[in-house]
């Protein structure tokens, strides 16, 4: 069984994952999820300008988690993938992650985003085990 220190790696979310260098649209993956799910009337993270501002929303999100603060949901895929739901309110609209480990110390942000069925979406998603931190 693989230790993995989910609270170390969400305190150190480094940036955005590369993405599949042969798919030219994710070739820069955090240009690509920010243009995606921050433009448009199809995007579901609004306002934010710039993918530094993007980035920054995931770093703030992944510190909550670590903390264990009030509305932030944790837990592992069996791959060591990270999942972590923030809900700013109880039945308001939150924000999705997937932090990918890097190390025993660091994670890499896979996706981010606002899912319409919002914390369905991440109770859906399987764990391998409950997750504590």
């Amino acid at each position: 069984m693989t230790v993995v220190n989910v609270a170390a790696i969400l305190r150190n979310i480094i940036g955005f994952a590369d993405g599949d260098k042969q798919r030219i649209e994710t070739r820069h993956n955090d240009v690509w999820h920010w243009f995606k799910h921050c433009f448009g009337k199809h995007g579901d993270v609004h306002h934010v300008m710039t993918v530094t501002e993007y980035l920054r929303i995931g770093k703030e999100i992944g510190m909550r988690a670590a903390q264990n603060s009030p509305g932030t949901y944790v837990k592992l895929r069996d791959n060591d993938e990270v999942l972590v739901y923030w809900e700013p309110e109880a039945g308001r609209q939150g924000i999705f992650m997937v932090v990918r480990p890097i190390g025993v110390g660091s994670g890499e942000i896979t996706t981010l985003f606002s899912p319409d069925d919002m914390k369905r979406y991440y109770d859906l998603q399987p764990p391998i085990a409950p997750t504590l931190h």
